[in-house]
């Protein structure tokens, strides 16, 4: 009798699962080859084996704290290696699904990661016809004045931008703090600050240098550091936008803000046109990560922000030429599209993850999980 109740703790758990995207979770039958030929278990002790049966079984207190899930960097040595043919590395992201929709206090994760892509489409369009239509009413006069001359940006327009981003910042504060504590944050640890982040660098570089060595790896690491790349750099230039638009005239900072604007907008075109692209026109000789992950959460990431990359290199190319106009025109539409990113995508979607990430990397360095040697 105690058995059967472990054994079904709460069956409700896997079947949520399955639904945001972890379709093969029963097919484990916990043979321990995804552990066994992850690259990562070589240098940290985790068992994703474990982590699946957690969910199998329905432990949602063991789920909610297990580190696991988010130390996977989607190799996907254990999905071409599964005697069952399931795919561990999608299950996983299902469980990270899952947990981060119990991380969020107001639990608008877990709606957004349940929802279909269209809904998600339609509530995000919502925010942007919003955003734009506030833009336009309120501070069409003010850019008038300055469409006759060279473009940068008016601090007026950043307000929108700030509440917004205050405000995913405050949701990805106490999120964080939630998921701190869920996964142990705090106790027991046996490795200082300092040695925690030594080892953890030691490690990314040595794990991303050997997955570099393999072309279906590479393209994917190729992809996350371009759009990281991107994303900074863009974060950068609109920093000076704001608040140190003179840099943009005195040479050679102009130059170099100019230079550094292209490679960011470059990097960001790539780094999310790339993977839609192969979601898209997905063919025979596609990898299997492209077909596979293709839950709504993957595709909103894409989505959101391929039209930003798209029409900031837009906005580039106009003011060189000396369309300051339309470059104004497509400024109000790209600031347009970032509210929703950072009221919906960034605190709530997939993007959140990386903070999650990080926070379980550092967690486990700071317990010892990571092997010597």
């Amino acid at each position: 009798m105690v058995a059967s109740s472990i054994l079904f703790a709460n069956p409700k758990i896997a079947e949520e699962i399955i639904k945001m995207g972890g379709k093969s979770l029963l097919e484990c039958y916990q043979c321990g080859s995804c552990t066994a030929v992850c690259p990562i278990t070589e240098s940290i002790d985790v068992s994703f084996r474990r982590a699946i049966r957690y969910t199998q079984i329905g432990l949602n207190e063991k789920i909610l704290g297990d580190i696991t899930p988010w130390t996977c960097n989607l190799h996907g040595d254990c999905t071409d290696s599964c005697p069952r043919g399931a795919s561990p590395s999608e299950v996983l992201a299902a469980i990270r699904r899952y947990q981060s929709g119990f991380f969020d206090p107001f639990g608008v994760s877990r709606w957004w990661n349940k929802t279909k892509l269209f809904e998600k489409l339609i509530l995000y369009f919502v925010v942007f016809v919003i955003s734009l239509s506030f833009y336009y009413f309120y501070y069409w006069n003010s850019l008038t004045g300055y469409i006759s001359t060279e473009f940068f940006a008016v601090k007026d327009l950043s307000y929108p931008i700030a509440f917004s981003a205050l405000f995913a910042s405050l949701i990805l504060f106490l999120s964080a703090k939630r998921a701190y504590r869920a996964f142990g944050g705090g106790k027991e640890y046996k490795v200082g600050f300092l040695s925690s982040i030594i080892k953890l660098t030691k490690f990314f570089i040595e794990v991303e240098k050997d997955a570099l060595k393999v072309p279906e790896k590479r393209d994917r690491i190729i992809e996350h550091v371009f759009i990281l790349l991107g994303l900074g750099f863009y974060t950068l230039i609109l920093l000076f936008y704001l608040f140190s638009p003179s840099y943009f005239f005195i040479y050679p900072y102009g130059m170099i803000l100019k230079f550094l604007g292209y490679f960011a907008a470059i990097s960001l075109l790539y780094g999310f046109s790339s993977p839609l692209m192969k979601r898209l026109f997905a063919r025979q000789k596609t990898h299997w990560y492209y077909k596979k992950f293709t839950h709504s959460t993957d595709w909103m990431s894409l989505i959101a922000f391929f039209p930003v990359a798209l029409l900031y290199l837009a906005i580039l190319i106009l003011n060189d030429i000396s369309y300051y106009y339309f470059s104004y025109i497509l400024y109000i539409v790209v600031l347009s599209l970032i509210v929703p990113i950072l009221l919906l995508e960034v605190p709530f979607g997939k993007h959140n993850h990386w903070l999650y990430k990080v926070l379980a990397y550092y967690i486990a360095a700071r317990k010892g999980f990571f092997k010597e040697g």
